[in-house]
């Protein structure tokens, strides 16, 4: 290619935007498959057609439409009429105008390049100025690419200039409406002229507003316009920039499902191993995971690299060193995390960001040094700091102060962090209505852990109760007073009360609050990866019993009940034994949450007692607080009118002969059910049935389906294969006495900080239904089928659901089932 030629390919890139930006490094996109002679051709028509050659047109017009269709983009035809509607002096001024914008963006390049990315205090007035005074000219002129030109760029300054202010800098809203006034004009003028790319950074403009401004919202949205155009128009880097966007939003609004999507999407066309931010991405996800030792693999693999052109690399690398040593103090490495930090301390001196401050105060908090870490969380200015950062830091005090043994200074900074995660959740979620949430600020930036240290703290001070206020406000979307409230009414109708816990990472707290609304707490001195180890043993030896004797999964549930259940509640039954009421099964409520929404509680021993909670109490699970208010009346057994559902027809899956018979014995059972099965059984039926008032029970498979990143990839099958997902399910939005989940596995579902576990019957609790019976993991069929019948059979004899459910496990074991079958029943919900 001649000079000539590459001077022409330039140029016709700076014109659609087809590689590269004033003031930002070089993106890897390139123009593919563009014969360089199309290229040449098309902008020496265009340049002469400009500068006033007339006859140019009708070539332009030709040589527009050839290189759109080997682009397969309308850009060149689109520029090639905007101008062939100009007159001749109309398309002479705008050419001059924009001469006199290209000397001027090439001055901002270089000082922004003199000054390391930003305009200096002195230079950015005079520039700025020459620039506005440009615009004022130019958007007077028919021909509005110089103006739209020159917005866009002054958009650009301001915005970079607002990002840098304190929240308290009076001209701050004020500068934030000007750039995005800006960037709303530059993408006005450049749809006028036909041009479609040189929109992104307009897009990009009033995503970065709106972040600033605190619009969430409205940033997501533009993020994902930049990202969508950014595809159609080929623009990789551009694209890229919209999905991070996407990320930090998520990540700061506590949605892990939609940050997920966001990484794979980004994955599908830039590698790891040469994108950093990528690589960066994902490792913070696997740290938000509470996996350091996936993290740190993952940094080992993906360091960053001069391969990566969209990066600053001793930036890269310090951020890169940072995450390094987080990973590796969460891991218990806390030699080798310092001297992470202490390379990246020297590389950056005192420059360093608010992300390595708050990493060395946790160091310090765990080589326990707590009041250097105090001084190290001194006020920093000249920082632009992040809500989740200002979490951290108060969070970061709280302990601190904590292990000073001021615990009554240290409730107020972790309170206020605790505020700022509630305050975020209820932006996001107060007028959600038929949609799964996808995650909790409270767990996926704040941390539970946080919880569990404010909760201990309350519990520390002799506030016992609000510590189980605390814990429940943070599942369930209400204020503390409110949560208080609520657990005082729940405990209230509960024999025995009830349990609320908060695993943290190295420790846990339970909670008994009584009846009479007094409360005790107690320290468990086992973290949330040890409490998972013991799930998911205790889980696995339940299951052997039907094959095996099950003296093994007898010791393990001692041993878990032994961890998990406080010396108040067996005090608490004890007398119970001893009252009026010993021959009756007492009620208790339970709520727990993470990974202990595992635990078979239904086969947990009592401590100092021979009872069992699913065979000796009318245990019902709560999954989070709800206002009794709001709720749908509880189910009368003696009245309801059911409608029973299932047994699909015509479907790929395995037949389910036994949920047929089920459904026979059912309507045997109650004459007022009505039973849908066979080929009526399809997706019309189940959503009408679920957006009804009756009592619902469902047999039928429980299948997978959906990405990855999906929040609850789980579907209910009904006839011809028609599936109806948990998103549908929760657009239904189901408000029922009671649903009855009889298929496998139907509590099943992803678990997320924060949040009940994502699933089928999750979403139906959280539309509104009152209580679900659900399964932990598969039953045998014939198991299956006769807990279906004693169940609805108590409940026709006035028996509440809880109390119903208790008894059907106790036939099951009378019958000869194992307790992998009998504990796998739990009701799910409120009593």
């Amino acid at each position: 290619m001649t000079p000539l030629q590459r001077t022409a390919v330039a140029l016709l890139c700076a014109l659609l935007g087809l590689h590269g930006e004033a003031g930002a490094r070089a993106p890897q996109a390139t123009v593919r498959a563009t014969p360089a002679d199309l290229v040449a051709g098309y902008l020496e028509a265009l340049d002469r057609f400009r500068a006033g050659d007339g006859a140019a047109g009708a070539q332009l017009e030709v040589r527009a439409q050839r290189l759109a269709e080997s682009l397969g983009r309308p850009d060149p035809v689109s520029v090639a009429s905007y101008y062939l509607s100009l007159t001749p002096s109309q398309r002479r001024t705008g050419w001059r105008l924009e001469a006199r914008f290209d000397g001027l963006r090439d001055r901002v390049v270089e000082a922004e390049a003199a000054g390391s990315g930003e305009l200096d205090a002195a230079t950015a007035p005079r520039l700025t100025g020459e620039l506005t005074r440009l615009l004022d000219e130019a958007e007077l002129a028919a021909d509005v690419t110089a103006a739209a030109r020159t917005a866009a760029l002054l958009a650009r300054i301001q915005v970079r200039a607002l990002e840098r202010m304190s929240p308290a800098e009076p001209r701050r809203e004020a500068l934030a409406g000007e750039a995005a006034e800006l960037a709303d004009r530059a993408a006005a003028w450049f749809g006028l002229a036909g041009l479609r790319t040189p929109l992104l950074e307009a897009r990009w403009v009033r995503a970065r507003v709106a972040l600033v401004r605190g619009e969430r919202q409205e940033a997501e949205a533009a993020f994902r316009e930049l990202a969508d155009l950014a595809e159609a128009v080929d623009r990789p880097s551009w694209r890229e920039r919209g999905l991070l966007g996407i990320v930090g939003v998520a990540r700061e609004c506590g949605a892990p499902f939609a940050a997920t999507a966001a990484l794979e999407e980004l994955a599908t066309f830039r590698d790891p191993a040469r994108c950093w931010a990528l690589a960066r991405e994902l490792a913070a996800q696997r740290l938000s995971e509470d996996r350091p030792d996936r993290a740190l693999e993952w940094l080992e693999a993906c360091p960053p690299s001069h391969l990566d052109q969209e990066i600053d690399l001793a930036e890269a690398v310090a951020e890169w060193r940072t995450l390094q040593a987080a990973a590796l103090l969460r891991s218990g490495a806390t030699e080798r995390a310092a001297e992470a930090l202490a390379d990246v301390r020297r590389a950056q001196g005192a420059s360093g960001g608010q992300v390595l401050r708050l990493t060395e105060a946790a160091l310090l908090l765990d080589r326990g040094e707590p009041e250097a870490a105090l001084q190290r969380l001194g006020p920093e200015e000249g920082h632009r700091r992040s809500e989740v950062d200002d979490a951290e830091a108060l969070v970061l005090r709280g302990r601190a102060l904590l292990a000073l043994g001021l615990t009554a200074e240290a409730i107020g900074p972790l309170q206020e962090a605790f505020d700022l995660a509630r305050a975020r959740d209820a932006a996001r979620w107060g007028r959600a209505k038929g949609e799964l949430r996808d995650g909790s600020a409270v767990g996926e930036w704040l941390g539970l852990s946080t919880v569990e240290v404010l909760a201990r703290a309350r519990a520390s001070a002799g506030q016992a109760r609000l510590a189980a206020a605390t814990i429940e406000s943070a599942h369930a979307g209400c204020s503390i007073p409110v949560a208080d409230e609520r657990l005082s009414a729940l405990a209230a109708t509960q024999d025995l009360g009830l349990l609320t816990w908060v695993v943290g990472a190295d420790r846990t707290l339970v909670v008994h609050v009584r009846p009479d609304g007094t409360a005790e707490a107690e320290e468990i001195p086992r973290g949330r990866r040890e409490l998972a180890r013991a799930r998911d043993r205790v889980r696995d030896a339940v299951l052997l019993t039907r094959e095996v004797e099950h003296a093994a999964a007898d010791d393990l549930l001692a041993e878990v009940a032994s961890a998990l259940l406080p010396g108040s509640f067996g005090r608490a039954l004890a007398r119970w034994e001893r009252g009026p009421r010993s021959g009756a099964a007492p009620s208790l409520a339970v709520l727990p949450h993470g990974v202990l929404e595992g635990i078979p509680f239904e086969l947990l021993p009592a401590p100092g007692s021979a009872r069992v909670l699913g065979f000796d109490t009318a245990l019902v699970v709560v999954d989070r607080l709800r206002d009794e208010a709001e709720l749908p009346p509880r189910v009368d057994g003696r009245e309801a009118r059911w409608i029973a559902l299932g047994a699909p027809a015509g479907s790929s899956a395995a037949a389910l002969p036994w949920a047929e018979r089920e459904l026979r014995d059912l309507a045997r059972l109650d004459p007022r059910l009505d039973a849908v099965t066979g080929r009526a059984f399809d997706a019309a039926h189940l959503l009408a049935a679920l957006a009804g008032e009756r009592p619902v029970h469902l047999a039928t498979h429980v299948l997978r389906q959906g990405s990855a990143s999906s929040i609850a990839p789980l579907a209910l099958l009904a006839s011809e294969d028609e599936r109806v997902s948990a998103d549908d399910l929760a657009a239904a939005a189901p408000r029922l006495p009671l649903l009855v989940l009889a298929t496998c596995d139907s509590a099943s579902g992803r678990s997320v900080d924060g949040l009940s576990t994502r699933g089928l019957a999750q979403a139906a609790l959280d539309a509104g239904t009152r209580a679900a019976v659900v399964t932990g993991w598969s039953l045998a069929d014939r198991r299956g089928r006769a807990a279906s019948i004693t169940f609805h059979a108590a409940l026709r004899g006035g028996a509440t659901p809880a109390e119903a459910l208790r008894r059907t496990r106790g036939a099951l074991v009378a019958a000869g089932a194992a307790p992998a079958d009998s504990g796998a029943l739990r009701l799910l919900g409120y009593p």
